[in-house]
């Protein structure tokens, strides 16, 4: 038995109040990932070492307790979560060489969000948490299934929304027949 990681992308047709929420949860993991970018820039300049990953999903879960910060409630917080473990990867990556040092997120250039768990496809409508009716999807090529593991929603600067879906597929590979094939390059 194989496993195949497989993703599909659609556009999104979110109506007037889904939009309102998508815009929430776009602002909120646009927060979360600059407010810890800057508390980890201070923290850097202060001591020469700054906190990790498990450190900041400490502090964010009590953020979230404090009065102005209640709205980050009304988002998912597996989604706030996976935008420190963004930004996680974002320093590994800097420390490594591999990029340049983390930049702070604008709001122009559109946005997108991670969803690890919970998200399902059904009847051309995906379902993520806080969106109990589905969100309609342009399904232009046929969704085959598999289990899915995880969705990352994106806008783009003009207002279109979108969806990547990543799923996983088990497959049993085909039996060798040692049939010769003839390629004609010509």
């Amino acid at each position: 038995m194989k496993v195949i990681l497989k993703t599909y992308k659609y556009r999104l047709l979110p109506n007037k109040k889904q939009e309102e929420i998508l815009a929430r949860y776009f602002g909120a993991v646009r927060f979360v990932y600059n407010h810890f970018l800057a508390e980890r820039k201070k923290q850097y300049d202060k001591t020469g070492k700054s906190d990790n990953y498990f450190a900041q999903a400490k502090t964010l879960t009590n953020l979230k307790k404090q009065e102005e910060y209640s709205w980050l409630k009304e988002v998912n917080s597996q989604t706030l979560q996976q935008s420190l473990r963004h930004l996680e990867t974002a320093y590994t990556n800097f420390f490594r060489g591999n990029a340049r040092f983390p930049r702070f997120k604008a709001k122009k250039n559109g946005g997108s969000f991670h969803i690890p768990q919970h998200c399902s496809i059904e009847n051309g409508k995906i379902y993520i948490p806080k969106f109990k009716d589905g969100i309609k999807i342009v399904e232009h090529r046929p969704f085959k299934g598999g289990e899915v593991r995880n969705m990352t929603i994106s806008v783009t600067s003009s207002g279109k929304y979108y969806v990547s879906i990543l799923t996983q597929i088990s497959y049993e590979p085909l039996q060798k027949t040692n049939a010769k094939v003839g390629i004609d390059l010509g």
